[in-house]
């Protein structure tokens, strides 16, 4: 298993700002899966204080307007709400890699891009459907963690077992 932790290269007015993304060897008929890992159920207390720090930009020119319709600052800013401190992302990795080693192919640990484009979504908005879901690791008994981390995957990015 391929463990990576890229350090941030800036400082920023938080400390919520590190992603972590694992590959699973297979998955529900699926090899190679990606997950993103977050953290859910931020509380509306959390997002108040980044209001004013700047930490969302305007829309990525590429980005089609009929995307944009409805976007928020508030749905920009809950996606670094689902992001993980440096101690949260180094404890979680540790934990994904001693429970589910067998499973994983690489975890990877990285500070986010900030500032966050106008348009983006958290991922606890999106809905469950016939390819894509959620893994709740803190629903797992005896999970150690303090927080919790749930894990959005999308099988249609992946080649089904059978294909290879």
């Amino acid at each position: 298993m391929e463990k990576i932790i890229v350090p941030t290269q800036y400082d920023l007015p938080l400390d919520r700002f590190y992603i972590v993304a694992i590959t699973l060897n297979t998955f529900k008929g699926r090899r190679h899966v990606d997950v993103q890992v977050f953290r859910p159920n931020a509380g509306d207390d959390e997002l108040e204080p980044l209001r004013d720090l700047g930490l969302v930009a305007p829309a990525d020119p590429s980005v089609p307007p009929e995307i944009l319709q409805g976007a928020t600052e508030e749905a920009a800013l809950r996606c670094i709400l689902e992001a993980f401190t440096a101690e949260e992302s180094r404890a979680l990795a540790d934990y994904l890699e001693q429970r589910y080693a067998e499973h994983i192919e690489k975890i990877t640990v990285c500070p986010m891009d900030i500032p966050v484009p106008m348009g983006v979504a958290p991922l606890a908005g999106i809905t469950e459907g016939k390819s894509t879901g959620f893994i709740r690791f803190d629903t797992v008994r005896d999970y150690p963690l303090s927080f919790p981390a749930h894990g959005f995957y999308d099988l249609e990015a992946h080649a089904p077992l059978d294909s290879e």
